[in-house]
């Protein structure tokens, strides 16, 4: 880009030091100097080096419940809704994504050495109920006998 703004400036100063120069009335003849033009085997063969770009703000998913450092990883959690699980002062928490006339609860099941299981229920609006088209992050909090340690969730 630099070289053709270079090789363009050169042929607009030519052309305009042709243009003055050539010959008007009163002017003296063949006084100028001739125009200078740039070919481009006299443009630099490297162009500097643009400047470092700024990394984009760190921003959160649009979709999924907010992240957090606790979420327990998927090999961990056994489940077939779209949600997650994080494991938070002795307990857990269930993220879900509902709609705008949804309920959720979450119930613990089950407590064993091996595993936590704990029910979650959806409760959908009522049949023909106008509910807003809005999706809204929860968090149904499951309290545990124990901290959770190594034990698999099953939703």
């Amino acid at each position: 880009m630099n070289a053709a703004k270079t090789l363009g400036a050169g042929l607009v100063l030519a052309a305009t030091t042709a243009a003055c120069g050539a010959g008007g009335p009163g002017a003296p003849a063949n006084t100028s100097t001739p125009p200078v033009v740039t070919t481009p085997s006299d443009l630099p063969t490297s162009l500097p080096a643009s400047p470092p770009v700024a990394k984009p703000p760190m921003s959160r998913p649009t979709a999924g419940p907010p992240p957090s450092d606790k979420m327990l990883p998927p090999s961990q959690v056994e489940t077939r809704l779209p949600a997650q699980v994080s494991a938070e002062n002795g307990g857990l928490n269930v993220h879900l994504e509902v709609s705008g006339c949804d309920e959720a609860r979450a119930n613990l099941a089950e407590e064993n050495a091996q595993r936590v299981v704990v029910h979650v229920t959806i409760d959908h609006g009522k049949p023909g109920q106008m509910c807003p088209q809005v999706i809204r992050n929860v968090v149904l909090p499951v309290k545990l006998a124990e901290p959770l340690g190594t034990r698999t969730v099953v939703l």
